[in-house]
């Protein structure tokens, strides 16, 4: 007589973790080993060096384990180019769930296995985010997700701790979540695709939690989780910016809206676009380079162009020559 088999054990989900690496090599290493150390034991990190100039493949190198792995690219693919790479790994190698950890990012020791858990509740949950707070001042809320409303075509975000949990328990459905630290189940990539390619950097996270949610998927945010970010306030460090930031903030937030909203819908969006920059430009008054960045963000948008930044791109001189004057008198 044979005795019964035991029950399968259990196994968690498998989780790859990417880390983009573009000429911050210090950065990286950091958010790497930060989350090597994490508690979660079935996870394996990924980083992707975007065409580097610098020495950061020689400096990386050294991370290589049974754990860690780094592929270099020739070139600079974007934001969306490196994550698309984890993506396809994932896709390739039977993983569950890809985790996008940025390089100026650090995890705590029970983070992913939080994030796991939320997204383990139900087979519809595509992303999960945790809390991101502040490398710098750690008790500082930098984003707890962001609200999308459809009756409106209009996005907010929040750091208010009351209104994303009210978020969470009445308007679920809409929850939008930042890429600093988001966990995608591996099912949810088939259904949807990778990120926006056109997007390049900036904006491709709203756009794919938004892809997330009309594939009949949810979105959740993980309040008893938390990344540390290194802060970066455009509004009060604004002429630090580099100039991509501004060009490819103003670009795709249009091509987000022209991509999810309908008719006057859409031109009332490209307005407020429009409208905001404005005030970009007087906070970078003094700065040539990051005033035509965001010009040209603006006029590429428009005309629905997509790919990398480049110094020398230009809004037309006479429409670059009304939006500075609107920009000085709307300041009074």
């Amino acid at each position: 007589m044979s005795l019964p088999s035991p029950p399968p054990a259990f196994t968690e989900p498998r989780v790859l973790i990417v880390i983009l690496n573009w000429n911050s090599w210090e950065e990286t290493t950091a958010a790497a080993r930060s989350a090597e150390g994490m508690s979660y034991p079935r996870k394996h990190i990924l980083i992707v060096d975007n065409g580097s100039v610098d020495d950061s493949v020689a400096r990386l190198e050294p991370l290589r384990s049974e754990s860690i792995d780094l592929i270099a690219r020739p070139t600079n693919e974007g934001f969306t180019g490196g994550c698309n790479l984890g993506f396809e790994v994932a896709l390739r190698d039977g993983f569950e769930y890809v985790w996008l950890l940025n390089n100026d990012a650090v995890t705590e020791c029970s983070t992913l296995t939080s994030l796991v858990g939320v997204a383990e509740q139900d087979a519809k949950i595509g992303l999960v985010s945790p809390r991101i707070a502040s490398l710098q001042e750690p008790t500082k809320q930098l984003n707890l997700g962001g609200l999308y409303h459809p009756e409106t075509s209009t996005f907010e975000s929040t750091k208010d701790m009351a209104k994303a949990r009210r978020w969470a328990e009445t308007q679920a459905k809409w929850v939008m979540l930042m890429g600093t630290a988001l966990l995608v189940r591996v099912e949810l990539i088939r259904t949807i695709g990778k990120f926006d390619d056109g997007m390049f950097a900036y904006w491709e996270d709203t756009d794919f939690s938004l892809r997330s949610i009309r594939a009949g998927f949810q979105n959740r945010l993980d309040f008893d989780s938390v990344v540390y970010h290194r802060e970066k306030d455009a509004g009060t460090e604004a002429m630090t910016m580099k100039p991509h930031y501004w060009y490819y903030m103003a670009r795709n937030e249009i091509r987000f809206w022209r991509k999810h909203a309908r008719a006057l819908a859409r031109l009332k969006a490209f307005w407020w676009t429009y409208t905001f920059n404005l005030r970009n430009l007087r906070l970078v008054r003094g700065n040539t380079i990051s005033r035509q960045a965001i010009l040209a963000g603006l006029w590429d948008g428009w005309l629905g162009r997509t790919g990398p930044y480049s110094a020398g791109q230009r809004m037309p001189m006479m429409a670059a020559r009304l939006a500075e004057w609107q920009s000085e008198r709307a300041a009074g």
